[in-house]
């Protein structure tokens, strides 16, 4: 498995405070979302961690084994979910996702000190293609954006979402959502950010080239070979 160097400075103290002990988080979880981005492209600060697995997990045997959640305020705790909160100096987020079914387009990367497994830029681009289309918030325009300014397409990002997804994806909706800014939080946005993201919808086709993907397992065979 290849890695990269994250970007730290990026995090909060409390994060970065925290940061070592996400060391215990087993490999076959892997880091998605605003966060995994942020490591990847510093573009801005994120205040939470989401894990994705494949495997089933029980949310009580993660609070029951790993020392880094003692104390830690449970704010969701249902079948494949948990989300919790922890003071180090500050609040930190962590929420686990379990038994999903997403597979993925790229190979995910660990950092370069070993602590976690993130998602590939491909992967988190087709994540954040489909996020836009479910809600409203300026910080996931955010993203998608830097993921357009450091070189993936909109096109590769929407081949990927539906890769991802398969046909529940509507990249007509991405397209859509790009450049309509009435709802949620998005008057956030600059007018310069909007005026790149309507550019970046308008020069697209619909038509999609098909986008394999290369696993059903959101980990690296490595790990899975490792815990074996």
């Amino acid at each position: 498995m290849q890695r990269f160097s994250p970007r730290l400075d990026i995090l909060r103290r409390p994060q970065q405070q925290l940061w070592p002990e996400l060391r215990q988080i087993p490999k076959h979880f892997v880091l998605y979302g605003g966060t995994a981005i942020a490591l990847r492209l510093g573009h801005r600060a994120s205040i939470d961690f989401d894990f994705f697995t494949n495997e089933s997990f029980a949310p009580e045997k993660i609070l029951s084994s790993l020392s880094l959640v003692a104390g830690a305020k449970v704010l969701q705790n249902v079948s494949q979910t948990l989300t919790v909160t922890l003071d180090r100096g500050g609040g930190v987020r962590l929420s686990f996702f379990g038994g999903l079914s997403l597979g993925r387009v790229g190979e995910p990367e660990e950092t370069q000190d070993g602590v976690m497994v993130v998602a590939s830029m491909l992967d988190l681009a087709g994540t954040k293609a489909a996020v836009i289309t479910q809600r409203a918030e300026a910080k996931d325009y955010l993203d998608l954006l830097a993921l357009l300014e450091s070189g993936i397409t909109l096109v590769q990002a929407m081949a990927a979402a539906r890769s991802i997804y398969g046909e529940q994806y509507n990249p007509l909706i991405t397209l859509k959502s790009l450049t309509y800014f009435g709802d949620g939080d998005l008057h956030r946005l600059t007018p310069e950010q909007k005026s790149k993201l309507v550019k970046a919808a308008t020069q697209q086709r619909l038509e999609l080239p098909e986008m394999p993907r290369v696993s059903a397992s959101l980990a690296s065979g490595q790990h899975f070979q490792a815990r074996g």
